[in-house]
C-alpha cells in the first residue's frame, strides 16, 4: 500500500515524521507505519479517503508539556538553536521510543507504567501512538527483559498494543541532537518492517537495519561513546581479540598475553563506557559490524 503511495504522491510523501512539520498530513497504518503527505498535494476526496484507510494523526504536544518536556522537544526537534536542557555535569543519557498500534486515552496510566520499569518521567508525546521516552540518569545496561514485562503490562491493563525500542547510551556533547536525529530515523525506519519483536535495543536492531534501510547506515549513527572506544587503539584490540577467540575469555588473555583478570577489567570499562557488554552475543555482533563500519566508511 505504501509503495503504490509512495509512485503516486513521490516526492510529496515521506516516511520520515517530524512532529512540528505541519506542511504535511501524517498517517499511520494498522502495523504503526507512520508516513506524511504534503498538503498542499492532497485534494479534499483524497484525504477524505486517506482518513478511511489509515490513522490520522494528530500533534497533541502544543499544550500538554511542562517546561521540562517544552525544552526538551524544542532542542530535539525545532530547527532553530536551542541549549541542551541536560546539565554539563552529567555524562550520559539514554533515548527510548515507543510506538503504539492504536491511539491511547489514558496518557497517565501508561506514564506511570513506564516510570515503574524505566525510572524516568520525561514522556515526550509526538502523537497520542507515539513518542519518546528520556533517561537523563541511565544505568550502563538495561535489562530487555523488563521492557518485554512493560509491553505485557500496557498490553493487559491499558489494552493497548505498544513496540517499544532502547536508543544507544549517547554522550552529552554538541553532537547529540544529531545523534537522537538518526536514531529516531532508523527505529521509525525499522518500526516499519519489524513487527515480530515488542522490544528491542538498537544492537539487536542494527543488523536488521543493514537490510531493510542501508541508507541509514552511516558512521554518525553509533554513539560518541562507541566512537571513543573504537578509536582507542587498547580498547580495539581488545574486542578484536574477544572476536576471534569467539566470545572466549580465557583463549582472549591468552591471545593479548595478559592475566584474565585484566582482560575483565578491561571489559568492564569497555561496558561502563558504552553500554556494550561484549559477553553479550548480540552486543558481540554489533560491535563486529560497528568496527567495519568505522573503518570502511
Amino acid at each position: 500500500m505504501l509503495d503504490n503511495l509512495k509512485k503516486h504522491y513521490k516526492d510529496a510523501m515521506t516516511l520520515t515524521y517530524e512532529a512540528t512539520n505541519l506542511d504535511y498530513e501524517w498517517f499511520r497504518t494498522e502495523l504503526g507505519q507512520t508516513f506524511g503527505i504534503l498538503k498542499a498535494s492532497i485534494s479534499e476526496k483524497e484525504r477524505e479517503l486517506l482518513i478511511s484507510l489509515f490513522q490520522l494523526i494528530t500533534p497533541t504536544f502544543e499544550d500538554s508539556y511542562t517546561n521540562v518536556e517544552r525544552k526538551w522537544f524544542d532542542y530535539l526537534f525545532l530547527q532553530t538553536s536551542h541549549p541542551s536542557p541536560l546539565s554539563s555535569d552529567q555524562s550520559t543519557i539514554r533515548f527510548y521510543y515507543f510506538f503504539l498500534k492504536q491511539s491511547i486515552d489514558d496518557k497517565q496510566n501508561f506514564e506511570e507504567a513506564v516510570h515503574g520499569i524505566i525510572n524516568s518521567n520525561l514522556v515526550i508525546w509526538l502523537s497520542l501512538s507515539h513518542g519518546i521516552i528520556i533517561d537523563e540518569s541511565p544505568s550502563n545496561t538495561f535489562e530487555i527483559d523488563s521492557l518485554k514485562d512493560l509491553t505485557d503490562t500496557l498490553t493487559t491493563d491499558l489494552y493497548v498494543e505498544p513496540y517499544l525500542y532502547i536508543g544507544q547510551l549517547q554522550k552529552n556533547d554538541d553532537d547529540l541532537k544529531d545523534k537522537f536525529t538518526l536514531e529516531h530515523t532508523c527505529f521509525q525506519t525499522l518500526h516499519q518492517y519489524a513487527h515480530q519483536e515488542k522490544a528491542l535495543t538498537f544492537y539487536e536492531a542494527f543488523p536488521l537495519l543493514i537490510f531493510v534501510s542501508p541508507a541509514s547506515i552511516q558512521k554518525g549513527i553509533l554513539s560518541n561513546h562507541l566512537v571513543e572506544a573504537i578509536n582507542d587503539k587498547e580498547t580495539l584490540h581488545t574486542i578484536e581479540a574477544f572476536l576471534q577467540s569467539n566470545l572466549n575469555a580465557s583463549s582472549t588473555a591468552k591471545r593479548l598475553f595478559i592475566h584474565r583478570n585484566s582482560l575483565q577489567y578491561r571489559l568492564e570499562k569497555l561496558l561502563e563506557k558504552t553500554g556494550l557488554d561484549i559477553r553479550n552475543f548480540s552486543n558481540a555482533v554489533f560491535l563486529f559490524l560497528a568496527i567495519i563500519l568505522m573503518q570502511h566508511k
